[in-house]
């Protein structure tokens, strides 16, 4: 229940397309990637623009680096912040010091007052070089919405900073809303990163992708030769063939599979009395340790505890921030019959814990 990696069935027309010309392919492509790759990837997404707009990337994770080292590029020391949402995907702040970036955070819901827009207001300032937006959210699940969006590209503009939305998790939304958000239009300033590796369930491709409108792309372009030179060719040629199927089953069927286990494990955090941020997308959930537990050991030990003791993996939440500090993080990104036992065991743990504290007291 700790890994990030999602469990999909693939369609018949997806092994389809692993064909004797695709995996005779090891050319070089260009380094911003095939043209029909992110054609597909302009496609798939709905982006307002063209694929001279898009990066081919290896994976949502170097598309981060590339994004953000195309800023620090892009500003050539003017400017040296990178400001990040808090809780945050744990390798924010590895790839900033990677980038020699001055790290801030920000608090996101439910972890400060007012909306994300006034929290990134409070946080940032004129050496601001980029704004990190992650929605949905890893860990917490947030999700953003459209206005949301259009609320931080303005305060992004106010301050001349770039925005960069990790949106790994975008089509894994709720009933009510099922894709995170949609892009009628993108900010001047703003970066998009994604990938195949959640949506699609496909990581180990390392293909994705970023997208902007605004002439940093050179500078991400650069970045990303100096990376990895090129995204795999065969992935790309993977992509590109996407649009002549139906992908958009593939993504609703994934998609449905994601909000069933949430709705199984959250009714099993009830059942088992857990107190949990509420999670709106993506495919993880914060649950509270109780201060009776925190009393006896720190989140490290306890999340050690429930391994060598219980069977169960976990990821404390001090390792996405401040501000996650006392939850543990779960992925439901796996098999659902899995969870209401792993959740039994996480409540049979802390019962452990809370019991012995006070049969020595």
């Amino acid at each position: 229940m700790a890994l990030g990696e999602p469990v999909f069935d693939m369609p018949e027309w997806f092994h389809s397309l692993i064909s004797r010309d695709v995996i005779n392919n090891f050319a070089y492509s260009p380094t911003a990637g095939t043209d029909e790759a992110r054609k597909a990837v302009v496609t798939i997404n709905e982006y307002p623009g063209n694929f001279d707009n898009v990066c081919i990337v290896c994976g949502a994770e170097e598309g981060l680096s590339a994004g953000i080292g195309g800023a620090k590029l892009y500003w050539a020391g003017k400017k040296n912040e990178l400001l990040i949402p808090s809780p945050y995907f744990l390798t924010y702040p590895t790839i900033s010091k990677m980038m020699g970036m001055d790290l801030k955070t920000y608090p996101i819901p439910p972890f400060c007052k007012g909306s994300i827009a006034e929290s990134i207001r409070e946080h940032i300032s004129e050496d601001t070089a980029l704004v990190i937006l992650n929605t949905p959210a890893n860990p917490s699940g947030l999700m953003m919405t459209e206005a949301d969006i259009r609320q931080v590209e303005a305060v992004c503009d106010e301050y001349d900073a770039f925005l960069l939305v990790d949106e790994v998790y975008r089509f894994f939304g709720n009933v009510e809303k099922p894709v995170c958000h949609n892009w009628k239009t993108v900010g001047e300033r703003t970066i998009i990163v994604s990938s195949l590796t959640k949506c699609f369930g496909l990581p180990g491709l390392r293909l994705g992708w970023a997208f902007t409108r605004h002439s940093v792309l050179n500078q991400i372009f650069a970045a990303h030769q100096a990376m990895v030179a090129i995204a795999p060719t065969i992935s790309q040629l993977i992509i590109s063939r996407f649009p002549d199927f139906d992908y958009q089953k593939w993504l609703e069927d994934n998609r449905n599979r994601v909000i069933h286990n949430r709705k199984i494990i959250t009714e099993a955090l009830i059942e088992n009395k857990l107190e949990y941020v509420p999670t709106l997308g993506s495919f993880y959930v914060l649950f509270k340790i109780p201060e009776a537990v925190l009393e006896a050991m720190d989140e490290v030990d306890f999340a050690f505890y429930l391994k060598d003791h219980f069977g169960i993996l976990t990821v404390p939440g001090k390792a996405f921030g401040d501000y996650s500090k006392g939850f543990m993080r779960l992925s439901y990104g796996g098999h659902p019959d899995t969870f209401a036992e792993g959740v039994r065991r996480i409540r049979k743990g802390i019962d452990s814990i809370i019991h012995k504290g006070s049969s020595h007291e």
